[in-house]
């Protein structure tokens, strides 16, 4: 289908292609009187008029002249409307005295120059008007009239689209979807012809298209708080002007949000109906989805497990002391349960785990989460006194630090193959027992025991682990991107070799030297060169002004952001002059 634009210049281009073709099919009219049943005499203002008098009535007569005779034979009717030929004084045809009381003898010719006016009127269907396009949807009928205000329409003529001109008889039914051009023009008794009227409009018969959706986690037609229910609909030709939703037995209500509310609804099976409506009153069918509102929380549990022994007032747990939580959903089914110790960060729980052994009085919370991520306004709790305590279970805190070459930007990392990785571990209560790393998800770990350097180039992430004496483990990672590669480097002269003589270039002495050095990873730091047996420098500008008639020995050094290195070197020679 076409977009409003291509249809908006569509329509113009028709309207210029009917311009043309329908002048073509109209009949030529020409000038001519009219005289009607009660003798008026109506005139063709563009004709010409010949007067002429004579004693009888059907005599040839004599042809008038005026005296300037150049307005005259043919003479014109100056005036719109009523024209009169006329005597002063009335005289009696039988008497031949002047009548009394005095009268003008008064002969009317109605003089007409205008063509009618037509109108149009588009009937029986909604309207709507966008961008220059008129659409109009069902049930369309066209009006078309003309009026004339002197000597009357004698005929009236349309056209639709390609059909030829025909007699405007009755109101015309347009059905057909799409787009349109009617054409129309009258002429009155007297032959003249208005200018023909072309009017574009787009006829839109068909309903709109309407979808739901449904952004969500779940099983379909089970939906939670969390979910959101959009509806989308979509119009080829005038557009969509409004979409209705209702849950249930509900009212029909207007759709205005970016979504659907439903969070009133209760728990259970419910039914969304909706359609869409177009900006010509075209009526999308009613869809409807059926669907289960779960908005409930699991329910959970806890039980402890392992060894507790009670002396008096003491309460004593091994190391196998643990606790399992256990969750069941009416609906849907239970996607995690979560747990916190202490009011520290809630985490998932995936097996039953330790107790707190450490003297004092512990709160364990715990809450479940379904599928479509319902979960408790407030969780479930534990208390947990411990009077005494003889256990270790946390492992040694773990850190790293970098020694040699390294640089960080953006949150990177960056170090160099000469770079150390040093891990740092203690533990303050049964002592640190050995350290060790893996790197990139290496299944095995390696025992640390002094700095250890990675040589590949790229990023790595390392995982720590710290091990106390009572076995207890603490995990850390770190990542880390190792630049192995030297920079590139660049130099160029500032004017082109005069000439090359045993593969050495030869410049005008006046010639300028840049340098200049690029790195893929980390950048580039720092240009050294060293101009035949000379000392080191930093470079910072470019190298001249250069001696005549010298041969030149450039070493170059670059070196970027974490250490590595890359030298080339340059000979050339400069002219005499």
């Amino acid at each position: 289908m076409f977009d409003i634009a291509t249809r908006f210049l569509f329509a113009i281009l028709t309207i210029t292609m009917l311009t043309t073709t329908t002048h073509a099919q109209e009949v030529e009219y020409v000038a001519k009187e009219y005289i009607a049943e009660d003798g008026t005499i109506y005139w063709n203002k563009s004709l010409p008029i010949y007067l002429r008098i004579s004693p009888e009535q059907d005599g040839k007569g004599v042809l008038l002249q005026s005296q300037d005779s150049s307005y005259s034979n043919p003479l014109y009717l100056d005036t719109e409307g009523p024209n009169y030929i006329r005597t002063r004084y009335a005289v009696d045809n039988q008497t031949m005295k002047t009548v009394v009381p005095i009268a003008e003898v008064m002969m009317p010719i109605i003089a007409d120059g205008s063509g009618p006016v037509s109108s149009i009127v588009f009937k029986n269907a909604e309207r709507h008007r966008s961008e220059g396009i008129q659409y109009y949807g069902k049930n369309l009928t066209v009006e078309i009239s003309s009026d004339d205000q002197l000597s009357g329409v004698e005929l009236l003529k349309y056209k639709l689209d390609e059909m030829e001109f025909a007699d405007v008889s009755s109101d015309l039914s347009v059905q057909v979807e799409g787009d349109h051009v009617i054409s129309f023009y009258a002429v009155d008794r007297v032959g003249n012809k208005e200018t023909t009227r072309s009017i574009p409009f787009v006829v839109d018969v068909t309903a709109p298209q309407i979808t739901h959706n449904v952004d969500g986690d779940g099983n379909p037609g089970i939906i939670a708080p969390p979910f959101k229910i959009s509806l989308t609909a979509d119009d080829n030709l005038s557009g969509v002007a409004r979409i209705f939703y209702r849950f249930d037995e509900e009212e029909f209500r207007p759709y205005i949000r970016s979504s659907v509310p439903f969070n009133y609804l209760e728990d259970g099976d419910h039914f969304m109906e909706y359609y869409a409506v177009d900006q010509v009153g075209n009526e999308s069918g009613r869809f409807r989805y059926d669907f289960y509102f779960d908005k409930t929380a699991p329910l959970t549990a806890h039980d402890v497990l392992g060894d507790r022994f009670v002396v008096e007032d003491r309460v004593y747990f091994s190391g196998r002391t643990k606790m399992k939580l256990t969750s069941v959903d009416n609906k849907i089914g239970v996607r995690e349960i979560r747990y916190s110790i202490d009011n520290d960060d809630f985490q998932v729980y995936d097996q039953p785990f330790y107790l707190p052994s450490v003297p004092g009085v512990h709160r364990i919370r715990y809450y479940a989460v379904d599928q479509l991520d319902n979960r408790p306004r407030s969780n479930e709790s534990y208390t947990h006194d411990i009077s005494l305590v003889y256990l270790d279970l946390t492992g040694p805190d773990i850190t790293h630090r970098l020694v040699g070459p390294r640089f960080e930007t953006a949150g990177v990392q960056y170090i160099s193959p000469r770079t150390e990785i040093q891990v740092i571990g203690k533990d303050p209560e049964s002592g640190l027992q050995y350290l060790s790393y893996s790197v990139d998800g290496q299944s095995a770990e390696t025992t640390y025991d002094s700095g250890f350097t990675i040589s590949t180039t790229g990023e790595h992430q390392i995982e720590l682990f710290g091990y106390d004496n009572v076995n207890n483990r603490n995990i850390g990672s770190t990542s880390v991107f190792v630049d192995g590669t030297p920079p590139q480097i660049f130099e160029n002269f500032s004017t082109q070799a005069i000439s090359i003589e045993d593969g050495i270039p030869l410049y005008p002495p006046y010639v300028r030297l840049f340098l200049a050095a690029t790195d893929d990873i980390v950048g580039n730091d720092k240009i050294y060169y060293r101009i035949n047996e000379g000392n080191e420098v930093l470079y910072t500008k470019p190298i001249g002004p250069l001696k005549r008639n010298e041969t030149y020995t450039v070493s170059i050094r670059a070196i970027d952001m974490v250490g590595n290195e890359s030298t080339r070197e340059i000979s050339f020679r400069t002219a005499e002059n």
